[in-house]
């Protein structure tokens, strides 16, 4: 590298000095700057068409010699003519190729040199004069010389963004820029199984199977997918008088709800909603040397985001089947440590603290959806630790490695108030002649009947202030609070390498419903010996355990159904929520077969790639015994991607998802084409072009 530097450095000495002065911003200086290693150069005057190309010649020789990526270049050119002298050393100094003292030694140069013009253009440099033959002009940078590697799917970059490092769309009058980016696609689909019953039966992306009954067949589907349009906006202001670079986005799709209005009703399969995906603002600054920075809204989580499957179907992203992620509300913030290529970047995040609870009404849920987390009181803590290098200095067009940890903790809160349940409507007599009891009262069906149950009676309690015994109510008057931790951890590795790209990705904890893992399980009633003597109901619908140590049965009330329980000498109490543990994880190839095949970088068959992926997502059966009883779901995945141009890709991607039930020593199963079974299989493909812009 310091050869190359001192090859370069004077043609950095003519960006300098010539061309402020071609700009009008100087008077053209005279005299003769020596460059060692180099022919000392003169200079005059120069037209405007001149300064353009001398400009892009130079950025054009940069890009070609790998020191700075063609986006980077255009960026600069798109940027006033007195702007990209400082811009360019800016970034050369950021990237660690020039130093203070190699910038103090252009700023005293005083001589501006000529440099042929004959290089090739980055952007298009203006109509050369009549009777003059123009340089060689392009819209765009010169083309690679191999087809780039596959790159890993990186939603949480550590690049630091750069001030004018937008090419705007829009330009507002303020200085700031911004861009609009998106995509469309139209998928076909089959698969030979549907993960059962009313809700989950007809959806038209996959999750674990065996989640209900799927009557008397596997329930095949095919499906038509014209839903999954996504747009966003990046914007970018860097305010005058200002270190600081502001950067945001927001994005949404339609991969929301389903509409429910009259003129929707009869067609709401075709007519899903817009929602919000993404939206953030970001501060960019400098502690010293070290970039840092600071970001406020809904963003990837630091937790398990960071790597991410290459799959077709985006819409669940691989939901219980080892590829644990989430998009949350959140404050971060984040500083890099560098050494050359070598990067470590510790970030922390306060965010959100959610359950995803299963148990809520669909009013509750279109009013606040979730309660649980935001009732413990606290904010979840995430972080994630990130080193990024090259694997090789060599290999062109190939991204920098990753390896990354992370972690997240919250913890969730259930309230049981101090109300009585209603009694239902709807009353089924056990007994004739049937007595129907007195305090039936109206019970909406679109609130949880939260609170205590008041018809089974409980006696000889420790903690009972009524001789005759107590119900759950008389028991705990004011109600009752409980709480469990949310504890998880991640580790994630990127490889990529000219033949084949490895991401991989590892993660265990406990209560991982909202992060799309622990087989969709949350948390469960454990009373830890006690044998039960009813349940109460929580305001997210969660129905609790109360037990008592030693309980015997006594009269039943078979009019009522309300049960007599005795407990001799010893409390009720009620059960721990006890969070479901569970692991899993994914591993995938990813192969540039036009890369490998040594294809035409330009020619029609540049644009190849095979993904192969293999992921799982457990959860321990222990605990999923007590709660939906799922144990495993692997996912076996390939897709062949055909990418036609920069706009258009059309994908092909078959797979196989298997779900087992947590049996182990315990016989436990599920009804699935009309039987009892141990486990379930899908096989999915699905195909169509993917539209970007």
């Amino acid at each position: 590298m310091p050869r190359f530097l001192k090859n370069i450095l004077p043609i950095l000495l003519t960006v300098a000095v010539c061309i402020p002065v071609l700009a009008g911003d100087a008077a053209p200086a005279s005299g003769n700057t020596p460059a060692a290693g180099n022919d000392s150069l003169t200079s005059s005057t120069i037209r405007a068409e001149g300064d353009a190309t001398l400009r892009s010649g130079l950025l054009g020789l940069l890009v070609t010699k790998g020191v700075i990526t063609s986006t980077e270049a255009n960026t600069l050119l798109s940027a006033p003519a007195s702007d990209v002298t400082p811009n360019l050393l800016k970034l050369l100094k950021d990237k660690g190729l020039v130093s203070e003292a190699d910038l103090a030694q252009l700023s005293s140069a005083a001589t501006p040199i000529s440099v042929q013009p004959a290089v090739s253009a980055v952007i298009q440099t203006p109509q050369s004069p009549a009777g003059t033959q123009a340089p060689t002009q392009a819209t765009t940078p010169p083309p690679p010389s191999v087809v780039p590697a596959v790159a890993p799917l990186r939603v949480l970059p550590i690049d630091t963004p750069k001030p004018s490092g937008v090419i705007p769309d829009i330009k507002l009058g303020s200085g700031a820029n911004i861009k609009f980016y998106g995509f469309y696609k139209a998928t076909a689909i089959s698969e030979t199984a549907s993960s059962g019953g009313p809700t989950f039966g007809s959806q038209d992306w996959p999750l674990p199977l065996l989640l209900a009954d799927t009557g008397p067949t596997s329930d095949p589907q095919v499906h038509l997918k014209a839903r999954a349009f996504r747009i966003g906006m990046q914007t970018e202001w860097v305010p005058k008088g200002s270190d600081f670079t502001i950067t945001g986005r927001i994005e949404g799709d339609f991969e929301g709800d389903y509409t429910d209005v009259n003129n929707r009703n009869i067609s709401g399969v075709r007519s899903s909603q817009f929602s919000m995906r993404l939206g953030w603002i970001r501060l960019d600054h400098k502690l010293g040397t070290l970039p840092w920075f600071v970001e406020f809204g809904q963003d990837w989580s630091l937790l398990g985001s960071s790597t991410l499957p290459n799959l077709f179907e985006n819409t669940g992203l691989g939901v219980g089947m080892g590829s644990l992620y989430e998009r949350i509300p959140q404050f971060k913030t984040g500083i890099q440590f560098h050494a050359g290529d070598f990067k470590v970047q510790p970030e922390f995040a306060i965010v959100l603290s959610a359950a995803g609870s299963s148990a809520l009404t669909a009013d509750q849920r279109a009013r606040f959806g979730d309660r649980a987390g935001a009732e413990s009181n606290q904010p979840g803590l995430e972080a994630r630790l990130v080193f990024q290098f090259p694997l090789s200095h060599n290999w062109k067009g190939v991204a920098p490695a990753q390896l990354i940890f992370s972690g997240h903790h919250s913890r969730i809160n259930e309230i049981i108030p101090g109300a009585k349940q209603v009694l239902p409507t709807g009353f089924v007599c056990k007994v004739t002649p049937c007595t129907v009891p007195p305090a039936t009262v109206f019970n909406n069906p679109g609130v949880p009947n939260i609170g205590f149950p008041t018809i089974n009676l409980i006696t000889g309690a420790s903690n009972c202030p009524i001789a005759a015994g107590c119900n759950l109510f008389e028991f705990f008057p004011h109600g009752i609070q409980l709480d469990n931790p949310q504890n998880i951890y991640t580790a994630e590795i990127q490889l990529p390498t000219p033949w084949v790209t490895l991401a991989a990705k590892f993660y265990r904890g406990n209560d991982m419903r909202f992060f799309f893992a622990g087989q969709l399980n949350d948390v469960y009633s454990n009373l830890h010996g006690l044998v039960t003597v009813g349940s109460g109901t929580s305001f997210s619908g969660r129905a609790i355990s109360f037990g008592c140590a030693g309980r015997t049965l006594g009269l039943a009330n078979l009019a009522t159904g309300a049960e007599t329980f005795n407990c001799p000498g010893t409390p009720v109490l009620p059960a721990i929520l006890q969070p479901v543990g569970g692991s899993g994880g994914f591993a995938e190839l990813s192969f540039p077969l036009s890369r490998i095949f040594h294809a035409n970088p330009e020619g029609h068959n540049a644009g190849w790639v095979l993904h192969m992926q293999y992921g799982t997502d457990r959860a321990n059966y222990a605990d999923a015994r007590n709660a939906n009883k799922l144990g495993r779901t692997d996912l076996d995945t390939a897709s062949l991607t055909y990418r036609l141009n920069k706009w258009v890709t059309i994908v092909h991607e078959a797979s196989y998802i298997v779900t087992r039930t947590a049996s182990g020593k315990v016989n436990t199963t599920l009804p699935f084409a009309g039987v009892q079974t141990h486990q379930a299989h899908n096989w999915r493909n699905e195909f169509g072009p993917v539209f970007t812009f």
